[in-house]
Formats: C-alpha cells, structure tokens, sequence
C-alpha cells in the first residue's frame, strides 16, 4: 500500500489516504487506452461491430506490455501490404506485425478467439483488424475492407468456397447425372476425393463427356460456357479433376464477392494470397491448401491451408 496525494484547489499537496498504487496505475491507464481506443475504432473499422472497441479494452487490459499511447503510435503506423505471401507461422504474428515488444504472446489467441455467428466474425478477422491500421471490418458483403476499398476474404480450417447466394448446393441429382453421361450410377453419394480419382479415368477414356461434367460441377447456379471451356483446358493439361474443380470455385466465389485478396489460416501457419486473374492462377493457389471435397448441402468445395 502507499499514501496517494492530490492537489487542492491552493495547489497544496492534500492526502487521499492509502491506496494500492497498481490500482491506481491501472485506472490511469485504462483511462488513456479507452481514450486510445476511440480513435483507432472508428465507426469505418468496426463495420457491423460495435462492440468490438471494448472486447479489444479488455484484451489490452492483460496483454499490453507498454503505455496505451505507445502501442497505438506503433498501431497507427502498420499498414498492411498486399501482396502474396506464406505461409508463415501464425506462432511469428506479432513478430511480423511489429508488435512482439507491446503485447504478451497470449495476445495472439486471446484475438483469435474473437469470432461470431451473426453478423459473421470468421477466425483470424479480429487479429488482422486490431493489429492493422487500414483493414477494417465490412458493411457490406466479404469479411474485411481496407482503407481503399480492397476487399479481403479470410479463410480458415475446412473453410467453404460459396455463399448462400448465387452458389448451388451439392446433391444426389448432380451426381447422378454426372454418371448418367458415362451410362452408370454413382457408387458415392458426394464429390469426394475417391470420387474425383474415379471420375477422371473415366473422363480419359470419354474426353467428349469433359464439358459437361466440368458444367454440372460448378458451383454457380448460373452455369457459365466460359468457365467450363477453361476447366476443360486445365483438367486437359494437369489430368487432376479435384484441382480443377476446387480451382473453379475458388476463381468464381471470389469473382462474385468482388475479393481483392484471400488471408488463409489454420492452428500453425498463415498465408495471403491476391486474387486470382485467370483459373490457372486459381489452380496454383490450390495447392498451397488440403482440399476436402464438395459434400451433400455444401454450396462448394471446402479446403484447409496446408500444415507444411
């Protein structure tokens, strides 16, 4: 305990008695981080979320190693650049972010736990958010926004390639009407990678049937000539049907949330990528991710950055 001074109005010292000066220093400094806090949480940064301003609070509360004032100078300052990059150990966060000498460790779970429901917070939005100036949270549709509008997607485990809207649903009828080309029935209820295997023998033994098994897997429930013209000339050149599929939806889900980049992320690592101009930069993205499938009810293929 120590004995806490203030002025009075002569200017001479007058006592407050005894206080726990850690107390004291907490209250001053949890007066300046609100403070600091209101000017980094801007009505354009939290989007859809208010009430991020003060799940951040209590966050620094605990994990902020220096003054509010000196964290958020350092804040203000990171600008995130878009460019292709990764993976990375999401362990380095905040050592790439230039903020392992303001926050704890603990920081970088305590912001990935950040997600919600509705309105929608995916895995990995809160941490790039609170740790960069100029990516804000969106009003509208996509995950994240920057300063200039760039729009971001982030993806994590097991993530869905489609949307409620303008995305079809897996179902035993395009299944069975992919077989039916090949004058059989599906021995797999789902799009799976066995399925994918059997899929492409038969499609090498009756190349004529490609373009159509290329539009029936699409997931955009306007099917497009285009697109299944260059799954068709990317199946014929690599031979793998579940990269080509999985290309395919990548390419038009972020075609049609008009994405500007994609942030990827699972327990261990982190990568970003720009968003693809052509398929086959579409195709090469997939690789750096386990593919998992297209299943019954999904609205498209689901993918997991890959661990190595």
């Amino acid at each position: 305990m120590a004995e806490i001074y203030t002025k009075d109005s002569n200017g001479n010292l007058k006592s407050l008695g005894d206080a726990d000066i850690n107390q004291v220093k907490t209250a001053v400094n949890g007066a300046e981080l609100s403070k600091c806090l209101k000017g980094f949480w801007t009505e354009k940064k939290c989007g859809k979320h208010p009430e991020l301003m003060a799940k951040h609070k209590a966050m620094l509360l605990q994990d902020c190693l220096v003054e509010p004032e000196d964290l958020f100078e350092q804040l203000n300052q990171n600008k995130f650049n878009f460019q292709n990059f990764g993976p990375l150990k999401l362990g380095d966060f905040l050592k790439k972010a230039k903020l392992d000498s303001y926050l704890k460790p603990e920081y970088l779970q305590h912001a990935l736990s950040v997600t919600t429901h509705q309105p929608a917070i995916g895995k990995g939005e809160f941490l790039f958010v609170s740790c960069f100036k100029n990516i804000n949270f969106s009003f509208e549709s996509g995950d994240l926004i920057d300063d200039e509008g760039k729009r971001i997607e982030v993806k994590g485990q097991h993530a869905p390639i489609g949307g409620p809207k303008g995305f079809k649903q897996m179902n035993k009828s395009i299944m069975f009407s992919i077989y039916r080309l090949f004058g059989t029935n599906p021995d797999y209820p789902d799009f799976t990678m066995d399925c994918a295997n059997e899929l492409e023998e038969l499609l090498k033994k009756n190349p004529s049937a490609t373009k159509k098994v290329m539009l029936l897997l699409q997931n955009n429930e306007r099917e497009s000539n285009v697109l299944a013209n260059e799954m068709t000339e990317l199946f014929n050149e690599t031979g793998h049907l579940l990269g080509t599929v999985a290309a395919a939806h990548l390419y038009a889900y972020l075609k049609l949330q008009k994405a500007n980049y994609l942030l990827a992320l699972n327990d261990k690592l982190f990568a970003g990528f720009a968003a693809p101009q052509t398929l086959k930069q579409a195709y090469d993205i997939t690789k750096n991710f386990k593919i998992n499938g297209w299943t019954t009810g999904n609205r498209g293929i689901t993918f997991t950055l890959k661990k190595e």
